[in-house]
């Protein structure tokens, strides 16, 4: 956006009705709005012809003496003067000489007309006759578009004409000052309307540059929030969603037209013990290349490959057969393996980094779902796994590993709730502005049968995948609403929902018995919702916001812009906050991340949604994104997920807003 040409805009809208006009956005105004301009006067000056020979009605009545005058003259007068305009505008001639003709036009109508009818011999007529020259006046002044110079040449010359003849011509002094008082007051306000009318035109203009900019740079700032959404920052490849995305057009494209596609899925083999070897910075770098080489490899067929997740890839692309798919599989391979990235802490033979790839040939795998393309190519990949890594392996039929995994993981989650290895954990969500606990997150834990943590990333897709989602899902509400049944200085609790729980019928009458049992007001809960394709769009997801408000618990959209469909969330659904993602606060400290970081917020703000930022892990942070409108953070650097009795102890501790705003600016 050209902040200067804002700048002038704004300057120009503060401006009195008095004070001059700035010529180079005046000369715009003219510009934009000449051939507008032309075309109004083109038809207002047909009407007012039409009119003019019309109103020979009122000389046939009041001076018929004079009728065959006056109708030739207005015969002639209204034709010539409707033509000649008329070509004029066609031949696109120059606004401001159409706008002189016009108000001369008028005058010349009504100066001639009044002369004419002045020389009949009713007397008592003429003079009250005389007063139809206002008419003139309006349409010179409310009529026409005319600039304010010309509509008041027009008028004033109406006005002096008439008072000409009225002091000249008539001794009645009572009709000279009844008469001339109506064309003194008539002119001066119907001035003063077209003064304000082409002011307020140009107001008008003003307001839709302004507006149009405004545009420019929010659709500017939603390319750029697209692009972010849609790239991998790390590896600059495609993000998983821009994969989904992808996957979901070469899936439609197979059920319309029957062509075919390949799916592959790319494991780096042992990629956390390179990380615990060499530190996470040489792993971001290891990623970074390794990206490099598959985008080589990819770009030459035109292939579509992105970081599907942590040290995982994917590539999907029209195939027409499975040899074809498990071929680039296998180029991919070697490109990653002729890098000769070394990795001592391998436990096999090898000592570089490699990749285990598993492919799927879309005719090959059921087609109700485009999701089975990919559960096909993670068949192949834990084959490739288990066979010894380092190689490429596309599905077949006999590959049940993964449906078998899964089915046994399912069994050890619903278990995980009766067995007491399931545990729920508290963030605190600060606001800055008042120092206090404004909210708090609930977070699910699990452990396995050996006592060993087990990643939320790791359980909450296999749960979410195999319907074990909505045991925990229900086990997870009960906690949070437990939590706020025992402390009522807490305002709100979240807890996070997903897709699956929400396609359930039943959930909303299980989350208000929850809610109801726990004895708490249903608005002191709030639900939290991650963006993806699965809620823009779908009138099940608005149904269900519409039914949670009406009961009063709160609806939050979480990880804000990463996801493929997060500016479309934020039009279509109305959130009671949004969370901001935590790539952008960690991503604040270079100018161009802390503008994008800016942006986000005042696009949140704008929606008339309320921001919460999440992963603040430094106190320079929270005061720079402070700045840009935002007091609600969520980061380690404020609390870290943490056990009820530690949440219990710390509002306790912390309930002197004065000890979380020392927290929050301390070293």
């Amino acid at each position: 956006m050209n902040s200067d040409t804002l700048d002038l805009l704004d300057q120009e809208l503060g401006k009195r009705w008095f004070q001059r006009r700035s010529p180079i956005l005046n000369a715009a105004f003219r510009a934009q709005y000449a051939q507008a301009m032309r075309e109004e006067m083109g038809r207002a000056c047909q009407l007012v012809g039409l009119l003019y020979v019309a109103f020979g009605v009122m000389d046939a009545l009041l001076i018929r003496d004079m009728l065959p005058y006056l109708i030739a003259l207005r015969l002639v007068l209204g034709v010539g003067y409707v033509t000649s305009i008329m070509l004029q505008v066609r031949r696109g001639a120059d606004t401001q000489t159409l706008e002189l003709q016009c108000s001369l036009g008028i005058y010349v109508g009504f100066a001639a007309w009044l002369y004419l009818a002045t020389q009949s011999s009713d007397e008592t007529a003429i003079l009250y006759y005389a007063g139809y020259g206002l008419i003139f006046m309006l349409v010179a002044n409310l009529f026409f578009n005319l600039s304010f110079r010309f509509a008041l040449l027009s008028s004033g010359l109406i006005t002096a004409t008439f008072l000409f003849w009225a002091l000249r011509s008539n001794g009645n002094s009572s009709y000279i000052i009844c008469f001339s008082s109506l064309y003194i007051l008539s002119f001066l306000l119907t001035a003063f309307l077209n003064l304000k009318y082409n002011r307020e035109r140009y107001r008008v203009h003003l307001n839709a540059c302004r507006a149009e900019l405004q545009q420019r740079e929010v659709v500017q700032r939603g390319e750029e929030l697209f692009r972010l959404s849609t790239t991998d920052v790390l590896t600059g490849l495609a993000n998983r969603r821009a994969i989904d995305s992808v996957l979901q057009e070469l899936w439609l494209a197979n059920i319309n037209s029957g062509q075919a596609f390949g799916v592959i899925l790319i494991d780096v083999d042992f990629f956390k013990l390179y990380n615990d070897r060499y530190g996470h910075q040489r792993g971001d770098s290891c990623l970074a290349a390794l990206g490099e080489a598959m985008r080589g490899a990819a770009d030459k067929r035109r292939y579509a490959i992105g970081r599907f997740g942590g040290e995982e890839f994917a590539a999907l692309f029209q195939a027409d057969s499975a040899e074809q798919v498990l071929e680039f599989a296998e180029e991919v391979r070697q490109a990653v393996e002729a890098l000769q990235i070394p990795h001592a802490a391998r436990r096999d033979p090898l000592s570089h980094v490699t990749v285990s790839i598993g492919a799927a040939f879309s005719a090959d795998v059921a087609e109700d779902k485009p999701e089975r393309a990919i559960s096909a190519a993670d068949d192949a990949l834990y084959v490739a796994k288990e066979e010894g890594r380092n190689r490429a392996r596309i599905f077949n039929a006999r590959m049940r590993h993964s449906t078998e995994s899964d089915d046994l993981n399912a069994e050890m989650l619903r278990a995980a709730v009766t067995d007491g290895r399931i545990s729920a954990v508290f963030q605190p969500i600060v606001d800055v502005s008042s120092g206090r606990i404004w909210a708090a997150e609930t977070l699910m834990r699990l452990k396995d049968t050996q006592g060993r943590a087990i990643s939320p990333e790791t359980f909450i897709p296999v749960a979410e995948r195999t319907g074990a989602i909505l045991e925990m899902g229900a086990w997870i509400l009960r906690q949070a609403c437990d939590l706020l049944a025992s402390e009522p200085e807490l305002p709100i609790v979240s807890v996070n929902i997903s897709a699956r729980q929400i396609s359930e019928p039943n959930f909303i009458s299980s989350v208000e018995a929850i809610v109801r049992a726990a004895g708490i007001t249903p608005s002191r809960l709030a639900l939290e919702i991650t963006e993806s394709g699965e809620i823009s769009g779908n009138p099940e997801v608005a149904q269900l916001m519409d039914r949670l408000n009406t009961i009063g618990i709160r609806v939050w959209l979480d990880d804000f812009g990463t996801g493929f469909a997060g500016l479309t969330c934020l039009s279509e659904l109305r959130f009671d906050m949004v969370k901001i993602d935590r790539f952008f606060v960690q991503s604040c400290d270079t100018p161009r991340g802390a503008k994008l970081l800016k942006n986000i917020i005042d696009l949140v703000n704008n929606c008339a949604q309320r921001p919460i930022v999440e992963g603040v892990e430094e106190a320079w942070q929270i005061d720079l994104v402070s700045s840009f409108g935002a007091d609600l953070f969520q980061g380690y650097h404020l609390g870290r997920p943490m056990p009820r009795s530690e949440l219990k102890l710390m509002l306790s501790e912390y309930s002197s807003s004065n000890k979380i705003l020392e927290m929050q600016h301390g070293s």
